[in-house]
């Protein structure tokens, strides 16, 4: 029997919250990379993403939307 046949039997044992668990795990397994990746390289990977940064940065507070109207229960 292979490491993912054992595994697949032992999940098929397990009650349906601990499956919830064990996927959640396996998906942090299998994203676990782009997790690693710092701030700035993760925002540089988003295409236009450094730019609009940068444009909010530069734009003037009374062009700004105060942040009760964004998100009103802060």
């Amino acid at each position: 029997m292979t490491i993912h046949e054992s595994v697949k039997k032992e999940i098929d044992t397990l009650p349906e919250e601990a499956v919830y668990a064990v996927r959640d795990f396996v998906l942090f397994q299998k994203y676990r990379s782009i997790l690693e990746i710092d701030d700035s390289t993760y925002l540089n990977s988003i295409p236009g993403m450094m730019q609009s940064i940068e444009e909010g940065i530069n734009a003037p507070l009374s062009e700004c939307i105060p942040l009760s109207e964004v998100w009103p229960d802060v």
